[in-house]
């Protein structure tokens, strides 16, 4: 527009004056001369700026009612967005409804009004300014958690990680989810859009009603894909999920978060990362991790309460690993262990490997790697854990390695453990039929309360190439020794210490065909024997204290 007129005012008053000159009872008709917007000078009303015309200010932005948009909702308003697109400089979209037939820019325009392609909320994002966020809330979530705002939430996720923008959540919201989001992770062809999903979660809490993921990190690169497709990031931070409405319902296979999928491979090019992540209410795995090929993630301050972790593959060649868990508590029951590490691919070797635990807790019945089949398990550490097991049934255990059929377990270190309060083992490792055991070490470990008389604090049975080094035994040890070996071989117990609260009979039984068993410069308090050695085999026994 050239020209702006206004209501005519003696010249030199500002508009703030003119304002209050027609507010304190002045006609239209006594003031009906008119002035041109460049002779009506304008002021912030404190003054503190250089004065200048209203035409000039006005100038600073356009509007998409400059254009000829009604925003009622029911008029076309496509060809006024049109017009503004190809204008200078960013266009308001003042408060309305806007129906038009393609999406607007992405930065060019912004405001709270909100624009719809069909039944569909189009994204105008609602501030000035570069785009460095996506805020979900435009999407159009419903007004609590009774109401379904899952298309909402899948069109923001799809929206912001087609663009790899950072994806904001309405702070402290609760959302509710009757259908799972799906998150693209990578590519599945050359010339998919390069991916890189963040999501700032603002403490909102995702109230999942799904039967199955309500979030679902899914790859898109399938085996045998473009080799390069399968690698892409995800960062989630600050978000809480709730399964109480799926739980009430007894939906299957309900959790909170589900990252791979059956036959599809995914790469974090470098760690991911899922942060400060709460999930309670779900009674069955929370967290779930599958897939050909599942790498390279972190999860940091990551608290499930009350159905743990899943770490499960048994597709031929599949590999899940370089995982990092920091300062992570998992809960869970006996069906549903606070941490489930299971390899059992029937053809082709599938592997877990390069899985870190570090100050982490567990409450319940502990933590189980159970390889079977042709499945692998390896270069597995559990670093300064505590596993707390008050009020578990009997026979719940804290921590529980089991290999059968042609399983190969490699290199797993247990250090600076803490196990309290359990009625089963806080440490039963089993082998049975061909599988194999290579360097499993337990150092540091601090056992305390293993309260019934069936159940020792460390148990090996058919568990081959193990050492048990620098642990305490305290508290009530209820059992006849701390240390069970029966049938396994090249085993090392050395520099352990026991001192329950009442002497038990053994320091440690050696039994069946155990065969190259050291036990040395141990100290413990018994009543009967250091050892109660009834195998055949070598068994080494020096430089002990007994008292």
């Amino acid at each position: 527009m050239e020209r702006r007129k206004f209501i005519g005012v003696p010249l030199a008053m500002t508009a703030a004056a003119a304002t209050a000159a027609l507010t304190a009872g002045a006609s239209v008709a006594q003031q009906s001369s008119l002035v041109d917007a460049r002779d009506v000078s304008y002021s912030p009303s404190d003054g503190s700026a250089t004065v200048r015309s209203v035409q000039s200010k006005l100038r600073e932005g356009l509007s998409v009612k400059d254009f000829g948009a009604i925003g009622d909702g029911v008029a076309d308003d496509s060809n006024a967005f049109a017009l503004a697109a190809a204008a200078a400089g960013q266009i308001y979209v003042p408060a309305g409804e806007y129906a038009v037939t393609a999406p607007p820019a992405l930065g060019k325009f912004y405001g709270p009004g909100r624009v719809k392609i069909g039944s569909a909320r189009a994204y105008v994002h609602p501030l000035p300014g570069p785009v460095n966020e996506i805020h979900a809330d435009v999407f159009g979530f419903g007004a609590n958690e009774y109401v379904d705002s899952s298309a909402a939430l899948q069109a923001a996720v799809d929206y912001a990680n087609d663009r790899a923008i950072p994806l904001e959540l309405p702070a402290g919201r609760r959302i509710r989810v009757d259908a799972t989001v799906v998150v693209k992770l990578a590519a599945a062809a050359v010339g998919d859009p390069a991916r890189r999903f963040l999501l700032k979660g603002n403490n909102c809490e995702i109230m999942a009603n799904v039967a199955g993921p309500a979030l679902h990190l899914a790859p898109q690169c399938p085996v045998g894909g473009v080799p390069g497709l399968e690698v892409g990031y995800f960062q989630i931070d600050n978000l809480r999920f709730n399964g109480y409405f799926a739980d009430q319902s007894g939906l299957a296979g309900r959790c909170a978060i589900k990252i791979g999928e059956v036959g599809k491979k995914f790469a974090g090019f470098q760690k991911c990362q899922l942060r400060d992540v709460f999930a309670l209410g779900f009674k069955a795995p929370t967290i779930k991790l599958t897939g050909a090929l599942t790498r390279m993630v972190n999860f940091d301050r990551v608290v499930v309460n009350d159905g743990g972790l899943e770490i499960v593959t048994s597709e031929n060649g599949s590999f899940i690993g370089d995982l990092d868990f920091n300062n992570c508590q998992f809960g869970g029951t006996v069906a549903n262990p606070p941490i489930k590490i299971e390899s059992a691919a029937a053809g082709a070797n599938s592997e877990i490997r390069g899985v870190r635990f570090y100050g982490s807790v567990v409450y319940g019945p502990g933590t189980l790697l159970y390889a079977h089949r042709k499945g692998r398990i390896g270069d597995i550490w559990f670093n300064s854990m505590q596993w707390e097991g008050n009020s578990n049934p009997v026979g719940a255990h804290a921590l529980w390695i089991v290999l059968d059929n042609e399983a190969d377990l490699f290199q797993v270190f247990i250090n600076d453990p803490y196990v309290v309060g359990f009625n089963g083992n806080a440490m039963l490792f089993e082998r049975f039929g061909s599988a194999t055991v290579k360097a499993v070490s337990v150092r540091g470990a601090k056992i305390n309360e293993i309260m019934t008389a069936q159940y020792r604090p460390i148990v090996l049975t058919q568990f081959d190439n193990t050492s048990i080094l620098d642990c305490d035994f305290f508290g009530q040890i209820a059992a006849d020794s701390c240390v069970s070996v029966y049938n396994a071989n090249n085993v090392a117990i050395s520099r352990c210490r026991s001192t329950p609260n009442a002497a038990t009979p053994y320091f440690a039984e050696v039994s069946g065909s155990s065969n190259r068993v050291l036990l040395a410069n141990n100290i413990a308090d018994t009543r009967t024997d250091f050892v109660a050695n009834t195998t055949s085999g070598v068994v080494v026994i020096d430089n002990n204290i007994n008292f």
